[in-house]
């Protein structure tokens, strides 16, 4: 039986070979187009693979960059790591940033350091002035010298240039500005990637300024608080003084009557006496009688009683009457005295007595602690409204857990009968009732300086 498929076959050998050869072409030209297509579809993959390896990387990079850019509190480090950033990833000739001001009014211009415009690292623009100040006035992008889509179609020739607003709480408070990309004009994914970095610079930028604004906050507490502590501390001690100069005051008041009676009367046994026993017993009491008078004096000052009687003076003048007074005493000890003086006088008011008083405790102190002779230094300088003096000596010095008492009433270093710890305490109380500051520095061994500065006031009219 034959075979019934084979019936549409042509007999003919000849036609057979011919059919046969065209079935071969058919095939050939199918393979073909198939490899091109496998070809095609293998360049296509290989393209679209790359831009995708692309993106991640961009991706990648631009999250690097907003992470550093976040990651700072400095302002000046945030500007510089997001120019750098954007140059180096976009392959820009130039990166800069402009901010807002606070008054609104210009712009803080800022280059990025790795380029020619480093010179100018803060340049102040006007409102509107320039691309940057277009942006910053308007809030609107601008792009200059045309945009390279996706698809590939240029724009303009000529430089390129992208500027984007920086927003921040619905307010416009910088501007980002690229210029002459070298790969050619910008591209809206270029844009896509400045406004990301953008917004991510609203955040640091706002982060770096209330930084910088708790600081200077924290900086001015903590000088308001190093006033109150002097403050309170200088309440205490003036609640100090005035509570033991009421307490001196009425002992003073107490102790000067019988004071002078015994003096009274110690003088008149002295006078009427033929007994030299009894006159040198006389004479003790004398002696004693007019010491606890002094400390008496002394206290009722400390107290504040006495009057004072302010007049202009040159402080150089009241330095060499107080000089005068201790001056052969000073000589006998081997006490060398340097006179310090500023050309100018220094003009003060104060009462004279009770300044020569204040000179004369310094000096005394100053004697005291040069038992073996040295070299007492008197000067005086005035600067910001303030004539000052100072009395320095080349003796013992004050101990360090000493130097915060030197003013306290009755707090002395000297030995029992040679001083009542008084002395500086009346000093103090002149000084700031004169409205001026006395200080001391020491170093144990070295000598000792005070220095009172008075408020200065005009010469006496000629």
């Amino acid at each position: 039986m034959a075979d019934a498929g084979l019936d549409h076959l042509p007999s003919d050998p000849a036609v057979l070979r011919s059919e046969v050869e065209r079935l071969r072409e058919a095939l050939r030209a199918t393979q073909l187009e198939k490899d091109r297509a496998v070809r095609m579809l293998r360049s296509t993959n290989t393209e679209l693979y790359g831009r995708v390896q692309g993106q991640t990387q961009q991706l990648a990079s631009l999250n690097h960059l907003i992470n550093t850019i976040t990651a700072s509190l400095d302002l000046r480090q945030v500007a510089n790591t997001a120019l750098s950033g954007l140059r180096s990833l976009l392959r820009v000739e130039t990166a800069l940033l402009a901010l807002r001001d606070d008054d609104g009014d210009t712009t803080l211009f800022m280059a990025n350091p790795d380029n020619y415009l480093a010179a100018l690292p803060q340049r102040k623009l006007k409102a509107g002035e320039g691309p940057l100040g277009q942006v910053i006035k308007t809030g609107q992008g601008l792009v200059v010298g045309g945009v390279r889509d996706s698809a590939g179609v240029e724009g303009s020739a000529g430089p390129s240039i992208l500027c984007v607003p920086i927003h921040s709480r619905e307010q416009t408070i910088g501007a980002v500005q690229l210029l002459n990309k070298w790969a050619g004009p910008f591209t809206d994914p270029d844009r896509a990637f400045v406004e990301t970095v953008a917004g991510s610079l609203a955040v640091a930028i706002e982060n770096a300024r209330m930084y910088t604004e708790v600081q200077a906050q924290l900086a001015a507490l903590e000088r308001a608080h190093a006033q109150l502590v002097e403050t309170q501390a200088q309440l205490v001690e003036s609640a100090k003084l005035a509570s033991i100069g009421q307490l001196a005051a009425g002992l003073a008041h107490e102790i000067n009557n019988p004071i002078g009676i015994i003096l009274g009367f110690a003088q008149l046994i002295g006078q009427r006496t033929e007994d030299e026993k009894l006159k040198r017993y006389a004479g003790t009491m004398e002696r004693e009688a007019i010491r606890v008078r002094g400390i008496v004096s002394d206290l009722l000052g400390f107290a504040r009683q006495a009057a004072a009687e302010p007049r202009r003076m040159d402080l150089r003048e009241v330095l060499e009457a107080a000089l005068r007074l201790v001056e052969y005493q000073l000589i006998k000890e081997n006490v060398q005295v340097v006179r310090a003086y500023a050309a100018e006088p220094g003009w003060v008011m104060a009462d004279q007595d009770q300044l020569l008083q204040v000179l004369m405790n310094l000096i005394q102190n100053a004697r005291q602690a040069m038992p073996q002779g040295g070299t007492l230094t008197l000067r005086t300088w005035t600067g910001g409204g303030t004539a000052y003096f100072a009395v320095t000596d080349t003796g013992t010095g004050i101990p360090p857990e000493d130097l915060g008492h030197v003013f306290d009433p009755f707090f002395t270093t000297k030995p029992v009968g040679q001083g009542t710890g008084l002395g500086l305490s009346v000093s103090y109380g002149i000084i700031k009732r004169c409205g001026g500051e006395i200080r001391v520095r020491s170093e144990p061994g070295a000598g000792t300086t005070f220095w009172v500065g008075l408020p200065l006031t005009e010469p006496e009219p000629q």
